[in-house]
């Protein structure tokens, strides 16, 4: 049986998101969330939205392994989000409505629980960055604004990747999606942290920038006085260029470490920087090889990662623990499934 641990600490989590939120997180403790649930992201949508009613069906959930497929597992979670009313409830029926007891609706009936126990667990001035890809990223916004209400919904941050789909038939898709909430209006964010600000472009420093102090610093004078130096660069924008991707197997890459679903370290650095302040508490629900609680360790957050793989768990237990030794790390905890 694993020992107890304060909140004030780092834990790393094996098994059920949802059971270890509802047991092991308190109400208004979060400051910031990342997720990067399995999306479906290498099924198709005939897949998504084909009807559960056959061996073909069954053979195709098998031949994907981030396919959710709706179940006896499915409809019960589907019936307790209904049960509970709200707003949540009334988005899931009005989803069954329209798509029917797909695998698309097993993958909502299995996210809205979870979504709810994260908004119970930000604080007021917390915020939460969702990581889909278009095949779900439209129904997920939906399923936030009723968790998070619409009010709250704060930016949809396109990533672009540095390579797309090789195809004829339609746009090449080399993007993905930040669904980006608040737990209300009075939500923290740092504009000034680092990553946030981009060089001015020549045209517009030509244009713009025609003054010069005394230190030979350039600046655009507002009409209220107030100056705007060229040199502080400006905000970056809802599209993100500039994060660069590696293949999980990459040899040429020092982040590598071979995981399928692996983020760029420099995503979490931003996403962190902008949501939380050092001591600060993130919580990745689905840590997989721990990308959000390496970054928070080493930017001096606390941290809680879950992962209900023993592969992804493993890793992140090497992976942190090349870290220990660094000031902030409090303690390094693992619950696994019997502990629960």
């Amino acid at each position: 049986m694993a020992r107890e641990v304060a909140m004030a600490e780092n834990v790393l989590y094996y098994g059920d998101n949802l059971d270890i939120l509802r047991r092991y997180v308190k109400d208004e403790t979060v400051d910031l969330i990342y997720l990067d649930p399995p999306f479906n992201s290498k099924a198709t949508y005939n897949v998504l939205f084909g009807e559960q009613n056959g061996s073909q069906a069954a053979a195709q959930i098998k031949a994907f392994e981030d396919t959710w497929s709706w179940d006896q597992a499915a409809a019960e979670a589907y019936q307790e989000v209904v049960e509970a009313g709200g707003k949540v409830s009334q988005a899931m029926q009005a989803f069954r409505m329209f798509l029917g007891d797909s695998n698309m609706l097993a993958y909502l009936s299995m996210m809205a629980p979870r979504l709810v126990e994260m908004r119970r667990v930000l604080k007021p001035t917390g915020s939460i960055y969702l990581h889909c890809d278009p095949t779900a990223s439209h129904y997920l916004k939906m399923l936030m604004d009723a968790v998070f209400r619409a009010r709250n919904f704060v930016n949809e941050i396109i990533l672009q990747r540095r390579a797309g789909q090789r195809t004829r038939k339609y746009f090449p898709r080399k993007h993905h999606t930040l669904l980006f909430y608040s737990k209300s209006r009075s939500f923290f964010f740092n504009s000034d942290a680092p990553d946030m600000r981009e060089p001015i472009d020549p045209l517009s420093l030509k244009m713009h920038f025609t003054h010069v102090d005394e230190n030979g610093r350039k600046y655009r004078l507002y009409p209220s006085g107030k100056r705007f130096y060229a040199d502080a660069g400006k905000m970056i924008t809802d599209v993100w260029t500039d994060i660069k991707w590696q293949k999980a197997r990459s040899p040429i890459s020092p982040e590598s470490l071979g995981y399928p679903t692996q983020k760029p370290e420099a995503l979490l650095q931003r996403v962190i920087g902008a949501s939380s302040n050092e001591g600060g508490l993130v919580l990745d629900p689905f840590c997989g090889c721990g990308t959000t609680i390496a970054v928070a360790q080493r930017l001096n957050r606390r941290w809680i990662g879950i992962d209900n793989s023993e592969m992804a768990i493993q890793i992140c237990e090497e992976r942190l623990g090349v870290q220990e030794t660094q000031p902030w790390v409090v303690s390094f905890v693992t619950r696994r499934d019997d502990d629960l």
